[in-house]
């Protein structure tokens, strides 16, 4: 079974590339904390996003924003520079939950309003 959930915050902004059929492919980078180390550290991982969700990932997630991921562990093979061969894992999302919402200009206003009624 190769099934993963991840709650984080992005380290940078999506980017989203289109492939000429129009998928879009929506990249993130997350930092996960380490709840179980005794220094304060982050585990970094890339995530990939397709289709309507990445393009919703890029209207909605910002740097700095929390989000769920639920996907699976998926591995490519590469060539570096010095002959070296690499393996990097990435996950390919099936979900993303946002969880944290950019602040809202009027939201004061509604709360104002709120209280008043």
């Amino acid at each position: 079974m190769n099934s993963v959930n991840i709650i984080g915050r992005l380290v940078r902004d999506p980017e989203v590339k289109k492939t000429d059929e129009g998928l879009s492919i929506c990249s993130l980078r997350f930092a996960v904390d380490d709840t179980f180390s005794k220094e304060d550290r982050a585990d970094f991982i890339n995530v990939t996003v397709f289709g309507n969700q990445g393009d919703l990932c890029e209207k909605y997630l910002r740097k700095g924003f929390i989000a769920g991921v639920q996907g699976r562990f998926r591995s490519d093979a590469y060539t570096d520079s010095e002959g070296v061969k690499r393996y990097p894992i990435k996950i390919v999302a099936d979900r993303i939950q946002f969880l944290q919402w950019p602040e809202r200009k009027d939201a004061g206003k509604e709360a104002a309003v709120a209280e008043a009624v």
